[in-house]
């Protein structure tokens, strides 16, 4: 920044001159902000209008132009305890007798409960344990050899769980839950509880233990053999019998073929493991060789001890890799300092070693060379199985096509089960312990007709029917016309289309704010905060004064509602005033809307209510008549908000140019601020010129006086 001299020479106040020269030119920067903020301000405004209007538009104008809004029908019940109803549109006027037989109900199941039972603690001690989610089911006694099976059918799908030796509780709960059933495990009552997630029979469901036949279980027995069951992890066990379970349920052409492939690509990934592990093995012995020495040493005891020392390609290895540790020795170590750095880095290159031969085995298995030689391994895998797989599961479906034996229940009773046929079973009819509640379906006689429903909701003749409890009697439904509903409707989309347009008008016909200026901080400063605010709101409520995008949607709301006229189907036309629905008295209100007659109406509440009296007397004409003048209404806001260059889809007022304006205030203002402080700096640079000047004559004045001796 340049020195700026303030008067030191000709005393002048150079900061208040320049500061008053500045005053003038910041005024037309001041200008483009205040018609920033009220052009920010006049946006807020129509963004909270729009937002109004364009609810107005779905919300009422949308929905009033249909028909179907304005036959409301209403239901009673003379048993509302029992059944209660809803009437459609569509619901034929009248009265209805009801009688509840039956209430829909889901199938539930509750086991009996289920006691400790033996296995070891983490030290292999026995001891009892509570059932839980991870508790295995062989565990609980259950066979694991995979002959017994649990077979869930609902009516969407069947779910087969093979019991192996790794199957879980948690799986159970998953087969049923995959079943599409509700099922829960409570650990702290020790039962499980299983139900339809909907109500009826068409719900219901069975759980069953399946048995499989000598043939069949030579089939399981062969599978297993051609995969190396016995050998294989728990994870790739259960990977078999899923994909076994699914062979048996599903009826899809390419079942076999999808088993084959599951069993394919999990044994693949075992060969390519142990290739993998092979081959590293082999890698970290080579390195090992190479990069370190091990010598072992007897000790006095006579025990062994084995020293290992790094190799010469082991230390140029480490070199290499930047990895060498060597403590430069200082010529005033003692030998004991000395023995002490070295063992620290025998001890540190030895662990460098050891990581750079695992992270160069690791480099080498992903090279092409490893890749083709664990590809052979898995690829030697496969060719020594053959089609075993594929024979061993082909034979297995062909032999459990025939069917799998249903079992005596005895497996599930170590759940606290039973076989299970939807059927329902009290706790103590079987010994079990076990509950079941059947699925039932609604069943009601309507006027002397029996129906059926698997839910306690019914829909009849455009009644919806709600079913809470079972009758003795039959119950009466009376369906009437709802006409003060209809009315209540119609009420509140005038008292809607009144409130937007009482927005619009103040804002169109606001007072003047001439003179008025967004105030400027110092301003706003020095008065309270009810005059700031008092202070803007004038303004605001002044910047949509006769704007003529307001004005067009005033117009075209105003001359839809008080200027068009309907022909009803019996030949006659009709307007809103002909409904009783009228403009007020008051031209200040400038087209708000009355229903005459409406008790809430201070002005028109003594006058007769006509809509009210078409409503009851000739219906089908308000419909007509309302639904016309709102389709038309719908129709011309929706043409006030088609996009343009200059506004928005869906927006009632010229958002982008709005928006164009704003950015291009903001570009005058960052002008105008390069502008102002270049014009500052350039007075500064004047006045300091002309003190220099005025302390350079001050300074020959000196001299001559001295030189004249004065």
């Amino acid at each position: 920044m340049a020195i700026r001299m303030t008067g030191l020479t000709s005393g002048l106040d150079t900061e208040s001159i320049v500061a008053a020269l500045m005053e003038a030119q910041k005024a037309k920067k001041t200008k483009v902000e205040n018609n920033k903020t009220k052009l920010e301000w006049k946006k807020d405004i129509w963004t909270s209008l729009n937002k109004k209007l364009y609810s107005f538009y779905t919300d009422f104008a949308g929905k009033m132009r249909f028909q179907t809004n304005y036959m409301t029908k209403k239901a009673s019940s003379s048993n509302s305890s029992k059944v209660t109803a809803t009437a459609g549109s569509s619901a034929a006027t009248g009265s209805y007798s009801v009688k509840v037989n039956k209430l829909a109900a889901a199938q539930k199941v509750t086991s009996a409960k289920l006691g400790t039972y033996r296995t070891t603690d983490k030290d292999g001690n026995p001891i009892d344990a509570k059932v839980t989610s991870s508790t295995k089911l062989a565990d609980l006694g259950m066979k694991a050899d995979g002959s017994s099976q649990i077979e869930i059918t609902t009516g969407k799908k069947t779910v087969s769980l093979i019991v192996n030796e790794n199957t879980t509780v948690k799986d159970f709960v998953q087969s049923l839950s995959d079943a599409g059933l509700n099922a829960t495990l409570d650990e702290k009552q020790g039962r499980f509880f299983i139900s339809s997630k909907e109500s009826g029979k068409e719900q219901s469901f069975t759980i069953m233990t399946k048995q499989l036949d000598s043939t069949q279980s030579a089939a399981f027995a062969d599978v297993k053999t051609a995969v190396d069951y016995s050998n294989l992890t728990a994870a790739q066990q259960n990977t078999v019998t899923q994909a076994l379970a699914t062979l048996q349920s599903s009826t899809a052409d390419d079942k076999v073929e999808k088993a084959v492939k599951t069993i394919e690509d999990m044994l693949d990934n075992r060969a390519k493991t142990a290739s993998t592990k092979k081959y590293k093995e082999e890698l970290t012995e080579s390195y090992t060789n190479q990069y370190i020495n091990k010598t072992t040493i007897t000790n006095d005891d006579g025990t062994e001890t084995v020293v290992e020392t790094l190799t010469e390609d082991g230390i140029q290895a480490l070199k290499d890799a930047n990895l060498y540790q060597e403590t430069e020795i200082n010529d005033t170590w003692v030998q004991e300092d000395i023995d002490k750095a070295k063992e620290i880095d025998a001890e540190n290159n030895l662990k460098n070693a050891k990581a750079l031969i695992t992270t160069q085995v690791a480099k080498d298995l992903k090279t092409d060379e490893y890749k083709d030689l664990i590809e052979a391994d898995v690829e030697d895998a496969r060719d020594a199985r053959g089609t075993a797989v594929e024979d061993t599961l082909t034979a297995y479906v062909s032999s459990v096509e025939t069917g799998i034996t249903t079992g005596d229940g005895s497996e599930l009773q170590k759940l606290g089960l039973g076989n299970i046929d939807g059927t329902k079973v009290t706790e103590s009819s079987t010994g079990v312990g076990m509950v079941v509640v059947e699925a039932e379906d609604s069943e009601i006689e309507l006027n002397g007709a029996t129906l059926t429903s698997s839910s306690t909701t019914m829909e009849v003749n455009g009644l919806t029917l709600n079913l809470t409890g079972t009758t003795d009697e039959a119950v009466t439904l009376s369906v009437t016309n709802d006409t003060q509903g209809v009315y209540d409707t119609i009420k509140e989309f005038i008292n809607q289309y009144n409130s937007i347009l009482a927005d619009m008008n103040k804002y169109y016909n606001g007072k003047s704010a001439r003179g008025y200026e967004p105030l400027t901080d110092e301003q706003k400063d020095a008065m309270s905060d009810s005059e700031v605010e008092k202070w803007e709101t004038k303004i605001k409520d002044s910047l949509l004064r006769r704007d003529s995008t307001l004005d067009g949607l005033i117009s075209t709301m105003r001359t839809v509602m008080t200027g068009t006229t309907i022909t009803a189907s019996n030949g006659k036309t009709y307007s809103l005033a002909n409904l009783g629905i009228t403009t007020g008295k008051d031209y200040k209100e400038y087209g708000l809307l009355h229903i005459k007659g409406d008790e809430d109406d201070t002005d028109y509440a003594d006058s007769t209510n006509t809509l009210m009296d078409l409503l009851k007397e000739d219906p089908a004409v308000v419909t007509e008549v309302l639904s016309g003048i709102t389709t038309k209404l719908y129709n011309g806001l929706q043409k006030k908000m088609s996009a343009t260059s200059l506004s928005s889809a869906l927006t009632f007022y010229n958002d982008k140019e709005m928006n164009k304006q704003l950015s291009a205030y903001d570009k005058d203002i960052k002008k105008w601020e390069t502008k102002l402080a270049d014009m500052e700096d350039r007075y500064y640079k004047q006045f300091t010129a002309m003190e220099k000047a005025l302390a350079s004559l001050q300074s020959q004045q000196s001299s001559l006086a001295g030189f004249l001796g004065m």
